[in-house]
């Protein structure tokens, strides 16, 4: 936190002003933003910390969205159930949906391995696995009355809602439109309710004993996304 600072200082002296920082999801990057200053309570976060300390200018806290998003994947294979009030997310849905890809790509005769080009999805891989078109995949097995998908739609919500998220934090393009536009001011309304519904999601999650997620030892990558929201 002091080298932090001491960068930032001489940013300043040379004319750089410094809005915001990212650091990555880790045990170190949560104690950096500690000593400045920065809140992760759910209930009480402060996302930004004064610089210099005394001073009245502000600067946002934020952490790497890729590596957050990497936690939660482990978090959901970790507990592989996740209730969330009448809804449940299941780890087993998405492998159920990456061996269902693989026996269709290798196909009754082949043996051949999948290739990097046409395996679609890799469980150990958070970004192509919290997305829309893995959300729709399990709706559509859902829809042909598959055994192993019956249940699926709080795994379908919650791909959907964080696949979303994704798509705020991601979006630096200035003409980009809708979740994937710019982050400004007047883009505010859009991403707001988003916000609001993640965050009502994210500190009702439990595991299967009833333990809220959120209070476990696996809640920085949920409080990452709920820290960079208020950022």
């Amino acid at each position: 936190a002091q080298l932090l600072r001491q960068a930032i200082s001489k940013l300043n002296n040379i004319g750089v002003t410094v809005l915001a920082v990212t650091s990555g999801a880790t045990a170190c990057g949560a104690e950096t933003a500690r000593a400045l200053g920065v809140r992760i309570n759910p209930q009480r976060i402060r996302c930004a910390f004064h610089h210099p300390p005394s001073s009245a200018h502000c600067i946002a806290y934020f952490f790497d969205v890729c590596h957050a998003l990497h936690l939660i994947r482990n978090t959901l294979q970790y507990f592989q159930k996740i209730q969330w009030l009448s809804d449940t997310v299941q780890w087993q849905h998405v492998v159920e949906l990456a061996t269902l890809q693989e026996e269709k790509l290798l196909g009754p005769r082949s043996g051949h391995p999948v290739s990097k080009e046409t395996y679609q999805l890799k469980v150990n891989l958070a970004a192509p696995l919290f997305s829309e078109g893995v959300a729709d995949a399990l709706e559509h097995l859902q829809k042909l009355g598959l055994a192993s998908f019956q249940n699926c739609g709080g795994t379908v919500k919650f791909l959907r809602t964080m696949s979303r998220l994704c798509d705020v934090f991601h979006g630096r393009g200035p003409y980009g439109s809708g979740l994937k536009g710019p982050l400004l001011a007047g883009n505010y309304n859009k991403v707001s309710p988003l916000f609001h519904e993640a965050k009502s999601f994210f500190v009702t999650l439990t595991d299967s004993t009833g333990r809220y997620i959120i209070k476990s030892k696996r809640r920085l990558g949920f409080l990452s996304f709920l820290l960079n929201a208020e950022s």
